[in-house]
């Protein structure tokens, strides 16, 4: 009977242990998430390395080198002239200004004029080596191709919905500032009790750790692994091509962030579970 007295404080600490591990594992992945959004939607660097991972300014050359071909091939120029305003790594340059335009105190669009006047001194250089010289009609029709040029230009060296990103991304940035040291200080409280707890019985405590942070680093393993494939995006039909490829890196990324944390948090768990190990040895004789 005075061994059953004894036993009922430790099934009641067991019960609160339980529930703090769970806890502090849901603060765990919820930290992971907060971290997540902090790294890749309110990071400039972030959507630039997307851009660079895409192989963006590869695959918007290719496809405004064709557009650019078939209008050459309306207005009679050639197709060194009307290509010579591309080239892969400025078209990804360019790109990543825009994305610093997005990242600044306010949102700023590139209209891209030097490409338009790139373009029309591109055709007017072949013209007049024609013997052609533009003037009147002639000198419209071309400015005409030549904004153009810069239309197709500009929407490929901008990035989409600006305004709509500009305002998402303060609103999380605001929301980011309020949850993150709240879960920090939550974090902290429940590492805390766990550590108290770990003073009276350290195998308890120690075992509350490693599943808190075990949890936490398979829960963030999923979501990495899972989440991407089930969304689906490379079945979107977005255009054009390029586009439709970095707006994929860039989500199926965000998601595979959390690869990260699952590491730190299942290293930590590992580590801890080693620590259990010696004790169980050495408490194995006592047993017997």
């Amino acid at each position: 009977m005075p061994q059953q007295k004894s036993n009922r404080p430790q099934r009641g600490v067991a019960g609160w242990t339980m529930l703090l591990s769970w806890l502090f594992s849901f603060l765990l992945a919820v930290l992971a998430a907060l971290l997540m959004l902090m790294t890749t939607l309110c990071h400039a660097g972030y959507m630039k390395s997307r851009v660079s991972a895409s192989q963006y300014g590869e695959k918007a050359y290719s496809a405004m080198r064709e557009e650019f071909i078939s209008y050459g091939a309306a207005t009679g120029f050639s197709e060194e002239t009307m290509t010579a305003v591309l080239d892969p790594v400025q078209i990804e340059q360019d790109l990543k200004d825009a994305v610093d335009g997005l990242y600044a105190d306010a949102p700023y669009r590139y209209d891209r004029p030097a490409v338009a006047e790139a373009a029309y001194a591109a055709m007017q250089a072949e013209a007049e080596s024609r013997g052609i010289t533009l003037e009147g009609q002639t000198a419209a029709s071309v400015q005409v191709v030549a904004e153009a040029v810069r239309q197709v230009y500009a929407s490929y060296t901008a990035v989409p919905l600006l305004g709509q990103l500009f305002a998402l991304i303060g609103k999380v940035r605001s929301i980011l500032l309020v949850l993150l040291p709240i879960n920090l200080v939550f974090c902290a409280m429940a590492c805390i009790l766990m550590l108290r707890i770990s003073r009276h019985d350290a195998m308890l405590g120690a075992r509350g750790l490693v599943f808190s942070f075990g949890g936490a680093g398979l829960v963030s393993l999923v979501i990495g692994l899972a989440v991407g494939p089930i969304l689906g995006l490379q079945r979107l039909n977005l255009e054009p091509l390029a586009l439709k490829d970095w707006i994929v890196s860039y989500v199926n990324g965000m998601f595979e962030r959390f690869l990260l944390f699952a590491a730190v948090y299942l290293i930590l768990a590992a580590a801890l579970a080693l620590l259990l190990r010696p004790r169980r040895r050495r408490s194995a004789p006592r047993q017997a």
